[in-house]
């Protein structure tokens, strides 16, 4: 059985699920900023004021349009039925990740694939 959600795990700031339907949606806005952090980096201009301008902006989406798994939505409402645990299918850094840590990991596709 295929869930009815995707989700995306934040290192230290839970689990989010959003429906399944949505996914390629919730993914491309996401990917908006990541795309120009990496673009941003790639061509060596990347500040950090720049960078604390649109990182945030990555979190904000995902607060606005998803469910904290445990908190919004009960666990086993994500899971499918193989799953003890759900298992998110990305996983972000931490939302306080400082501008030099970014650095190394705005590169190429950045954090979002596609």
């Amino acid at each position: 059985m295929t869930r009815a959600y995707f989700l995306i795990s934040i290192s230290g700031g839970g689990t989010w699920a959003f429906p399944t339907e949505n996914k390629d949606e919730i993914l491309d806005k996401i990917n908006e900023p990541d795309n120009e952090l990496a673009a941003i980096n790639e061509r060596g201009e990347l500040t950090e004021a720049k960078f604390n301008a649109l990182y945030p902006q990555i979190f904000d989406l995902i607060r606005s349009r998803g469910l904290l798994v445990g908190e919004d939505i009960e666990m086993d409402e994500v899971l499918d039925e193989e799953e003890a645990f759900p298992t998110p299918d990305l996983i972000l850094p931490p939302e306080d990740l400082d501008y030099e840590e970014a650095n190394s990991l705005f590169k190429g596709e950045g954090l979002i694939p596609g």
